[in-house]
C-alpha cells in the first residue's frame, strides 16, 4: 500500500490572500500613510480565528515593499515574562529604527549618541523588572549597577529611565528625514495575561504623541477589554473605564467580517485545491474570486477560466460545495475553524484508508461534521449501529415526508449525500475507537452473533458445527456473516486462520463470495495469512476473481514474507495450469 498524501495546512498567518481581505488592508494602509493622521492607531477587531493575523501579514508585505517605511511586527504573547513588556515593545521599535539608520554608516555615526541614550533607558527598565522578578534582591539596586546587566552603564545620564523617552525619541524622529513612517503591527495581544495587555497598551500610548508613528492592533476587542477591566477591578466603573481606555488609544476601529456562504465555499475550495495547484495558479484563482466579489456577484466560484482548475480536482471542488452550507452555519464563517476542520478531515481520511474503513469523500466529510460539531448526535449513530438499527433510522431521517426524530440529526441527514444505503460500520467502529467511545455491537441478530462466535472458536468441533449452521442460512444472512468475518480478519489477528475456514465455504456462494472479495479489496495486505491465501482460492465460482485479488496484494508489496511466498506459488501454479 503506497503512502497516502495527506495535505495539511499550518495554523500560521500568511500574506497569500485566500479570504479577499486585501480590501480591508488597503484602507488601513492608506490611513497609516496619511500625513494628516500622524501619529495614528488602528484596531483590527474580530473573534479568534477570524483572519486578523492574515490582514496584518498582508499589511506587512505591502508596507515592507514601500520605501521609507519601517515595519515592526511584534507579538506580546511571546515576550519574556521576566522582563517588562512595555520596555520590550519599545526596544523592538527602537531596534528597528536603529537598524534602518545603520544602513548608512556615516548617518549612524552622527546619531550614535542619541541612540545610546535611548537604549540606556530601555535597558534600565528591563533590568529592574528582571531583578525584581528573579527575587535576587529586596531592594532596587543602583541605576549604574542594574544598567550594567544589559549594557556598559557608562551613558553619562543622570536618569536613564523611560521618563523622558518620548521627548527624546520625538526629537530623533524629526531628524530622520529618511524615514516617513514607523508602523508597528501588534498581533496576539488578546492571548496575553492582563498585566501584559495593559503594559503593551501603555507602551503604545507612549508613542502616540510621537510623529511618524503608526500602530495596528489586531485583537479580540472583548478579551482586551476584559484584561483592562481586570486591572481596574477595584472600581465599580471598571468595565466603562476599560472601554474608554481602549477607545482613547485606537482612533480607527475596523471589524474583520465573517465569511458569507459564497466566501466560505470559495475558501474551502482553495484549501482543498491547494494540493492540485501551484502558488501562481492558486493566486489566480483567488484573484478570480476577488474580481467577482468586487463586482457584487453572489457566487465567487462561478465562471472559472477554462483550465484554471485541473480535471482531477473536480471532486475536491464538488466537496467544497457540499461542505460549505453545513460549515457556514455551524462554524460561523470562521477561517481558522474551517482550516482545522479540513485538517481533521484529511487525517481521518488517511487513517480510514489505512484501516480499510475508507468512504467516499463527501460521505466521510458528512460524518465528520456530525462527529466534530454534534458529538452527542454522533454517539446516537454509534448506538444505532450497535442495535442493528442504523440503516432503518437513517432511512427515516432522510425521508422528507417524515417529520419526527431529533431535529439536529434530521437537519444533518437532509444534507447530501444520503447515507442510509452505505456500509458505514467499518468507519463508525474506527471513529468510535478514535474518540474513546464504547465500541458498538456488531449489529447482527443475536443468533448470528452466537454463530459468529462459534465460527472463530478454539474447538474444531464447535467451528465445524457452526459452519453447517452457516450454510443453512438464507443468502442474505450468509452475506451478513461474510461481512462480519472479513471484519474479524482485520480486527482480530489471532482468529484469522480459524475464520478462514468459514470464508472458504462462503466463497462457494456467489453473493457471499462477492461481499468477501469486495471488502478484502480494502484490506491491508499485511493482515493476510498463508492460510487465508490458500482458502480463498479453492475451486469455486469466484476463483479467477480471487486470483486477481492475490495479484493485487502481491503488487502492493505489503504482504508478509510467508504469505507472499504462498501467493507467488499459487499464481505460478495457476499460470502453469493455464
Amino acid at each position: 500500500m503506497s503512502p497516502i498524501e495527506t495535505p495539511l495546512w499550518p495554523d500560521n498567518p500568511t500574506a497569500q490572500d485566500l479570504l479577499g481581505f486585501a480590501d480591508i488592508a488597503e484602507p488601513i494602509q492608506d490611513a497609516l500613510l496619511r500625513e494628516r493622521l500622524d501619529p495614528v492607531a488602528v484596531g483590527i477587531f474580530g473573534d479568534w480565528g477570524s483572519g486578523k493575523s492574515t490582514v496584518l501579514e498582508i499589511l506587512r508585505q505591502r508596507l515592507t515593499e514601500r520605501g521609507r517605511v519601517v515595519v515592526v511586527y511584534t507579538r506580546p504573547w511571546e515576550y519574556d515574562p521576566n522582563i517588562d513588556p512595555k520596555a520590550t515593545l519599545i526596544a523592538e521599535v527602537l531596534t528597528a529604527v536603529r537598524t534602518e539608520v545603520a544602513k548608512d554608516e556615516s548617518r549612524m555615526a552622527q546619531l550614535a549618541d542619541r541612540f545610546r541614550g535611548l537604549v540606556a533607558r530601555v535597558q534600565w527598565s528591563k533590568a529592574v523588572t528582571l531583578v525584581a522578578n528573579s527575587a535576587l534582591t529586596l531592594n532596587i539596586p543602583k541605576i549604574a549597577d542594574v544598567a550594567g546587566i544589559f549594557g556598559d552603564g557608562d551613558d553619562g545620564l543622570a536618569d536613564p529611565t523611560l521618563q523622558g523617552f518620548r521627548e527624546e525619541f520625538d526629537e530623533l524622529m524629526k531628524e530622520l528625514e529618511e524615514i516617513d513612517r514607523v508602523v508597528v503591527l501588534v498581533d496576539d495581544l488578546d492571548r496575553c495575561l492582563p498585566d501584559t495587555v495593559v503594559a503593551a497598551l501603555e507602551a503604545i500610548k507612549l508613542f502616540l504623541s510621537v510623529r511618524k508613528m503608526g500602530f495596528v492592533i489586531a485583537a479580540d476587542r472583548r478579551l482586551v477589554t476584559l484584561a483592562i477591566t481586570t486591572r481596574y477591578a477595584q472600581s465599580a466603573q471598571g468595565a466603562l473605564m476599560a472601554r474608554e481606555y481602549l477607545e482613547k488609544i485606537v482612533q480607527i476601529p475596523i471589524s474583520v467580517p465573517t465569511l458569507g456562504l459564497a466566501d466560505t465555499e470559495a475558501y474551502l475550495a482553495m484549501m482543498l485545491l491547494d494540493r492540485h495547484l501551484n502558488d501562481d495558479t492558486l493566486s489566480a484563482l483567488a484573484a478570480h474570486c476577488d474580481a467577482r466579489r468586487r463586482a457584487g456577484e453572489a457566487r465567487t466560484l462561478d465562471d472559472l477560466p477554462e483550465g484554471l482548475v485541473p480535471s482531477d480536482a473536480a471532486d475536491d471542488l464538488q466537496l467544497a460545495g457540499v461542505l460549505a452550507p453545513v460549515l457556514f452555519r455551524r462554524l460561523s464563517g470562521n477561517p481558522r475553524r474551517l482550516k482545522r476542520f479540513l485538517n481533521a478531515y484529511w487525517l481521518r481520511s488517511a487513517i480510514a484508508q489505512q484501516r480499510s474503513a475508507a468512504l467516499q469523500p463527501a460521505a466521510l466529510a458528512k460524518l465528520l461534521v456530525l462527529e466534530e460539531l454534534e458529538p452527542d448526535a454522533f454517539s446516537q449513530l454509534i448506538a444505532w449501529l450497535g442495535d442493528g438499527e442504523l440503516s432503518v433510522k437513517l432511512t427515516d431521517l432522510e425521508d422528507p415526508k417524515r417529520d419526527s426524530g431529533d431535529p439536529t440529526l434530521r437537519e444533518w441527514a437532509a444534507t447530501p449525500p444520503a447515507l442510509a444505503s452505505e456500509d458505514l460500520e467499518p468507519y463508525l467502529r474506527l471513529a468510535a475507537s478514535l474518540r474513546s467511545l464504547a465500541a458498538p455491537g456488531s449489529g447482527l441478530r443475536s443468533d448470528l452473533r452466537v454463530l459468529l462466535n462459534d465460527l472463530k472458536a478454539d474447538a474444531q468441533n464447535t467451528r465445524k458445527s457452526a459452519r453447517k449452521r452457516m450454510n443453512a442460512l438464507s443468502g442474505e444472512d450468509r452475506v451478513l456473516v461474510a461481512r462480519e468475518l472479513t471484519e474479524l480478519v482485520r480486527t482480530e489477528p489471532d482468529s484469522r486462520d480459524r475464520v478462514a475456514e468459514a470464508l472458504e465455504e462462503l466463497m462457494a456462494d456467489r453473493p457471499a463470495g462477492e461481499e468477501i472479495l469486495r471488502r478484502f479489496e480494502e484490506l491491508d495486505p499485511a493482515a493476510v495469512t498463508p492460510g487465508l491465501v490458500v482458502r480463498l482460492t479453492r475451486d469455486g465460482p469466484l476463483r479467477s476473481e480471487a486470483m486477481a485479488l492475490l495479484g493485487r496484494w502481491r503488487d502492493s508489496e505489503r504482504l508478509g514474507e510467508v504469505a507472499g511466498a504462498a501467493v507467488d506459488q499459487l499464481i505460478d501454479a495457476d499460470g502453469a495450469l493455464g
